[in-house]
């Protein structure tokens, strides 16, 4: 028996060698698991037409840098970074990216100030559905609560408007570094509270993405503060409900995904996400209503709830996974879908089958979930 146990030793030692060789990964008396590097091909799931999409992606769009002839708006002065947003959008409205998109999805944007807030409104060019007349979409863009307003704010709502045949407003709230928590959340309020005058709650859906996304369960947190009746849907992509791990920094940069997709991009989140974010400088993270993922009782008033995520080349994917795990032992309505071999916000490239695919769930989620 002794033998044979040896033998076995032996042979599992030899197909170690043979796909680590000399070095292999190991489990220290932490937990902690240490890998040697290694190689992340494309998965092989993906279609062909995705991986030209991808190529396209890497050879033209990832080499438009809409931030390169305007000021760096890390250190800035505050009263230059209206300018400097405005720089920014200007360039994006120029990429081939943003140009195709304009070209795939036939809507028209109005500015329109909302409660007091700057709003652009999309709608398809060829009319709203009849079904949709008494409905309408919040979309908080993403940006990580400290970029991305006029920019991905309208590549994240054309699509919806398009193909849902539905209104969309695009909130242009308030983040850092001018201004800090609870800006944002009290920019969706006074939005929400006039579109309330219009439409009822149940016909009212709000959605984000990334940075986004984590502002739409923080302004449920706020409405429920503010005793306001909850949208008839929710929908937090490439995203969960924020949760606390101490007065500086969210779990999820402690996650699975945020160790595995530092060592991917080359990142540290801790030093983009932690106590250097302008948004929440000098705010003590952990409240009701910052870190909502961090309270049932929050948590289990949510409307039906849509996630959606790249997979594990997505740094949100611990957080998505966690939050629909959490609405699910909740009692609440919670869909999660996870798109293989994808990436963070990879729904907003027309060009991949992937993101019509993301889009359509979208559009029924809130077409089945929102009053008539």
């Amino acid at each position: 028996m002794l033998k044979f146990n040896a033998i076995c030793l032996l042979i599992y030692a030899l197909l170690v060698n043979s796909v680590y060789g000399t070095e292999k990964p190991y489990t220290d008396e932490e937990g902690t698991i240490h890998a040697p590097a290694f190689k992340l091909p494309e998965s092989s799931y993906l279609s062909d037409e995705t991986r030209a999409a991808f190529k396209r992606n890497r050879d033209i769009y990832e080499k438009e840098n809409h931030y390169q002839a305007c000021l760096p708006l890390k250190g800035a002065e505050k009263s230059d970074i209206p300018d400097i947003r405005q720089c920014i959008a200007n360039n994006y409205y120029k990429t081939s990216f943003y140009k195709n998109v304009r070209k795939q999805f036939d809507v028209t944007m109005t500015p329109e100030v909302i409660g007091g807030v700057y709003t652009e409104v999309f709608k398809p060019t060829k009319g709203i559905a009849p079904k949709n007349q008494n409905r309408i979409l919040i979309n908080l863009h993403a940006g990580a609560l400290m970029d991305g307003s006029r920019t991905w704010s309208h590549v994240e709502s054309i699509p919806t408007a398009a193909i849902g045949k539905i209104k969309v407003i695009s909130v242009d709230y308030r983040m850092g570094a001018e201004y800090t928590f609870p800006a944002a959340s009290q920019d969706v309020a006074a939005v929400y509270r006039e579109i309330l005058k219009d439409y009822k709650p149940e016909n009212i859906g709000l959605f984000g993405n990334s940075g986004g996304g984590k502002l739409v369960a923080q302004s449920i947190a706020w409405f429920q503060k503010e005793e306001l009746p909850l949208p008839g849907a929710v929908g937090l992509f490439y995203t969960g409900a924020t949760t606390a791990d101490d007065a500086e920094r969210y779990k999820w940069q402690k996650s699975g995904g945020g160790y595995v997709t530092e060592a991917l991009f080359g990142v540290s989140w801790d030093n983009l996400f932690g106590p250097p974010h302008t948004y929440y400088k000098d705010v003590k993270r952990g409240s009701m209503l910052d870190s909502p993922g961090s309270y049932d009782e929050i948590m289990a008033k949510f409307p039906p709830t849509l996630l959606i995520n790249g997979g594990i080349r997505d740094f949100s994917l611990s957080s998505v996974i966690f939050t629909h795990a959490q609405l699910i032992r909740l009692g609440v309505e919670a869909d999660l879908h996870l798109w293989e071999g994808m990436y963070h916000m990879f729904h907003i490239n027309p060009e991949f089958p992937e993101a019509h695919e993301a889009n359509n769930v979208i559009v029924n989620f809130f077409d089945s979930h929102l009053g008539k």
